[in-house]
C-alpha cells in the first residue's frame, strides 16, 4: 500500500495542480470546522474513488515542506475520534486513514478519505469553530479543484449524482452485483440458486461441472481434514445475461466452498522461462474473493476451521499492486525463500497420494504456501 500510495502522491505533486480527488495543504487545519468541511467534500467527490488531503505541500508552488514541525499535526486515531461525535445523517460517517510518507527528504501526511456508496454524507446538526460553521442538511461536494462553499449547498445535478451513487445507479450491472455481494442479507437461496431480494434480476447459480480433468484435488485440499474435492460451475447473471462464470471447489467433505484461487509463479532464473515455484492466491478486490466471502458461512465452525487452514497455504493480497510488489520482493530475496523452504520443519506425514512423486509435489506446494505467507507478513511489516 505504501509503495503504491507513494508513487501516486509523487505523480500528483508532479502534476502541479489540484483536482477532483486531491488537495494540498501546507499545514494541518487550525480550524476544525474547515477540516470537517474538507473531509465531507472529499467524501462526496464526483469521481467515485478514494480522495486525498495531502499535508506538507505548498498548494501553489507544490514545494514539499513536510509536517514534522506542524503543531496542529494529528494522528489517525485523533482523526477518527474527531469524526466520531459529529452528527452525520443515520450515524454513517466517512472512513479515513492517515498515512505518512517520506518524499524529497521530508515527512508528509496523506489523509485518505475512503470511497463509499454511502453518499451523500451530511450533518444533521450544525458544527462550528471560530466563526466557521458546517451547516446541517447542506450537501457539500468537490468539483474539479473547488469545494462547495461552506455557506452553500451543492448544485442539484451534483446532489442527484451522489444519491444515484448511493443506490448504485452509477454502476454497471456487474459492479452493482459485486457491491451487493457484501450484504448477504439481501440474498435468498433456492436450491443451488441465489437471488437478490431487492433486485431479483441478479442471480448466482452453482451447477454441475462436466470437466473430468478437474477431478484431482489441488494441493490446498490436503491441509484439510478431508482432502477430497468436488468441482462445480458458478455463474452470475443479470436478466439471464451471464456477467461472470468460474469454478468453485467443495473442500473438506463439502464443509467449505470457495472459488478456485489464481495461479502465481516465482522465477529465480535469468530468462524467466520456466517458473521455479508456484503459488495460489486471491486479491481482495477480485470477483473470486468477493464470492469466497459471500459463500462462506462464518457461523459454521467447521467451515471456519477449514477456511483458516486453506488460507494458511493460499495467499491473500490487498491488491494486484501488492501481489506484484511482493513477488518481486521474493524473487529479490530468493536466498531467504530457499533457506526458509529447505528448513521448513513440517513433514506433512499424513498426506496420502497415488505415487511418491505426487506426494512430493503436494508437499512442495504446501511448504511454498506456508513460507510465502510468512514472508508476506514480513513484507508488510517493512512496507
Amino acid at each position: 500500500m505504501s509503495l503504491e500510495l507513494r508513487d501516486e502522491v509523487l505523480m500528483l505533486i508532479d502534476s502541479k495542480r489540484e483536482d477532483d480527488y486531491w488537495d494540498f495543504k501546507v499545514k494541518y487545519h487550525t480550524n476544525s470546522a474547515d477540516l470537517l468541511h474538507d473531509i465531507i467534500c472529499m467524501a462526496n467527490n464526483r469521481v467515485d474513488r478514494d480522495a486525498y488531503i495531502i499535508f506538507g505541500i505548498v498548494d501553489r508552488t507544490y514545494e514539499v515542506v513536510g509536517v514534522r514541525n506542524d503543531e496542529s499535526r494529528k494522528t489517525q486515531q485523533q482523526m477518527i475520534d474527531f469524526l466520531k461525535d459529529k452528527k452525520f445523517v443515520s450515524g454513517i460517517r466517512p472512513k479515513v486513514e492517515l498515512r505518512s510518507l517520506m518524499i524529497s527528504g521530508q515527512e508528509i501526511d496523506v489523509l485518505i478519505i475512503k470511497n463509499s456508496t454511502d453518499t451523500p454524507y451530511y450533518l444533521t446538526e450544525d458544527y462550528q469553530d471560530q466563526g466557521r460553521r458546517v451547516r446541517a442538511n447542506f450537501i457539500y461536494t468537490r468539483v474539479g479543484d473547488t469545494n462547495t462553499d461552506i455557506n452553500k449547498s451543492a448544485d442539484i445535478n451534483n446532489v442527484e449524482y451522489l444519491w444515484k451513487k448511493r443506490f448504485l445507479l452509477t454502476r454497471s450491472p456487474f459492479e452493482q452485483v459485486m457491491k451487493r455481494l457484501a450484504n448477504k442479507s439481501e440474498w435468498k437461496r433456492d436450491d443451488d440458486t441465489y437471488y437478490n431480494v431487492y433486485n431479483p434480476e441478479f442471480t448466482i447459480t452453482i451447477s454441475d461441472d462436466d470437466d473430468e480433468a478437474r477431478g484431482r484435488s489441488e494441493f490446498y485440499a490436503y491441509t484439510l481434514t478431508d482432502s477430497s474435492t468436488t468441482y462445480r460451475n458458478i455463474s452470475i447473471k443479470y436478466f439471464g445475461t451471464q456477467l461472470y462464470s468460474g469454478v468453485v471447489a467443495l473442500l473438506d467433505g463439502a464443509r467449505y466452498c470457495t472459488p478456485t484461487p489464481d495461479w502465481g509463479f516465482l522465477f529465480f532464473g535469468k530468462h524467466r522461462i520456466d517458473p521455479d515455484y508456484s503459488l495460489k492466491y486471491f486479491t481482495k478486490n477480485s470477483p473470486s474473493y468477493k464470492l469466497n466471502e459471500f459463500l462462506f458461512n462464518d457461523d459454521d465452525q467447521e467451515a471456519s476451521f477449514a477456511r483458516r487452514r486453506f488460507f494458511g497455504v493460499v495467499l491473500l493480497f490487498e491488491s494486484d499492486f501488492e501481489k506484484d510488489a511482493f513477488l518481486a520482493y521474493v524473487e529479490h530475496e530468493k536466498n531467504v525463500f530457499i533457506h526458509k523452504f529447505n528448513s521448513h520443519a513440517r513433514e506433512f506425514s499424513w498426506i496420502e497420494a497415488d505415487t511418491e512423486k505426487h506426494r512430493e509435489y503436494i508437499v512442495s506446494r504446501l511448504k511454498t504456501g506456508e513460507v510465502l505467507n510468512q514472508m508476506l507478513s514480513d513484507f508488510r511489516s517493512i512496507h
